[in-house]
């Protein structure tokens, strides 16, 4: 997004500098013609009245001076403006570089976690398995005493029933 914000930045700097192209193009002409004017200036001071041409040469050397560096001017910023697109068309590319980089980075990560889930699922069945088999255990430890209780109270009363016949044979004795 901040790319794009720059991208947008930069073309509406190139439309601005596009009516200044039109200028440097004008202020090129305009160069032209006044050293075109200079040269018959320069000739006609030759053939007229030294002095007055001689302002007249002075005023035009400056205007060709001033229009030089206005022409520099120009081109410095159309230049730089160049540059400016240039190095945002680069870190347009570099961004989607990282982004894919990104994306396999994060393609791994959730590769390595949903292999670890698989890992926990085997762990948790193993688990559940070992719990079932100690439940059936319980299970069967709990019958396994109900029937040696039952066993036992059967022994006891044989027990109760032998001891009462031994005891009347006695008293048969």
């Amino acid at each position: 997004q901040g790319h794009q914000r720059r991208l947008a930045d930069i073309e509406a700097q190139i439309k601005e500098l596009q009516p200044l192209q039109k200028k440097f193009t004008d202020v090129k002409a305009q160069l032209e013609l006044k050293t075109y004017e200079l040269s018959l200036f320069l000739k006609r001071a030759e053939q007229n009245e030294h002095h007055k041409l001689g302002e007249a040469v002075q005023k035009l050397e400056v205007e060709l001076e001033e229009t030089r560096s206005q022409i520099k001017e120009k081109e410095l910023a159309y230049n730089n403006c160049v540059d400016a697109v240039s190095t945002l068309e680069k870190s347009i590319k570099d961004h989607d570089k990282n982004r894919e980089g990104r994306l396999k980075g994060l393609e791994k990560n959730i590769k390595t976690i949903k292999a670890q889930m698989q890992a926990a699922s085997k762990d948790l069945k193993s688990h559940e398995n070992e719990k079932e088999k100690l439940v059936m255990e319980e299970e069967a430890m709990v019958q396994e005493q109900s029937s040696l209780e039952s066993q036992l109270a059967s022994l006891k009363a044989q027990i109760t029933t032998l001891t009462t016949e031994v005891d009347e044979q006695r008293a048969k004795v």
